[in-house]
């Protein structure tokens, strides 16, 4: 009888059942990080980079500049974690702050020639990486690929947005991250 008391506590009315770890998407989606970091950090580690750094520095030489808070909302990590990674791609020489123009509080970030040569490097292995991951996929499974992550970000910052108002002021903000508070 308390087996099926467990196995009953166990199922979910409003969606499919939970399956075991290794089946689940959370977990799928950290092995592919955790290997993408095993494979891309030791080629970074000659620019004195690591994976997330990259990403930065290829979102940068896309955007041209981009102001710390935009970092902030498209990396999704803390502002201090932002800020941090900053401080030491300066001090290597790859990126520059400045004050906004218009809003002297906001600050806005670029490469340096230094950063565009990295960032050029990083993004070279970034399409290495990627070729590989959707070998054998269809332009329209690609697409559909995207939609759904898309859907599935959506759907965590609805969960992140209702987990803060339920727990009132001070709790975790979408794009907070690792328990940190906004």
């Amino acid at each position: 009888m308390p087996e099926r008391v467990a196995a009953s506590k166990r199922k979910r009315t409003d969606g499919p059942a939970l399956p075991p770890i290794s089946d689940r998407i959370s977990f799928l989606m950290h092995r592919i990080e955790a290997k993408l970091e095993l494979l891309c950090n030791p080629y970074f580690r000659r620019y004195d980079v690591a994976l997330h750094n990259s990403r930065m520095l290829v979102l940068l030489a896309e955007a041209g500049t981009a102001r710390v808070g935009d970092l902030v909302n498209r990396m999704v990590l803390p502002q201090s974690t932002i800020s941090h990674q900053l401080r030491e791609l300066e001090k290597r020489n790859l990126i520059r702050r400045t004050p906004g123009v218009t809003d002297s509080r906001s600050v806005i970030v670029a490469l340096t020639a230094k950063g565009r040569r990295v960032a050029q490097r990083c993004n070279a292995l970034s399409a290495e990486v990627y070729q590989s991951m959707v070998e054998g996929l269809s332009a329209a499974q690609l697409a559909q690929l995207r939609a759904q992550l898309r859907g599935m970000f959506e759907r965590l910052e609805i969960l992140s947005a209702a987990k803060a108002a339920k727990a009132g002021a001070g709790a975790m903000q979408p794009g907070a991250g690792r328990g940190q508070r906004r």
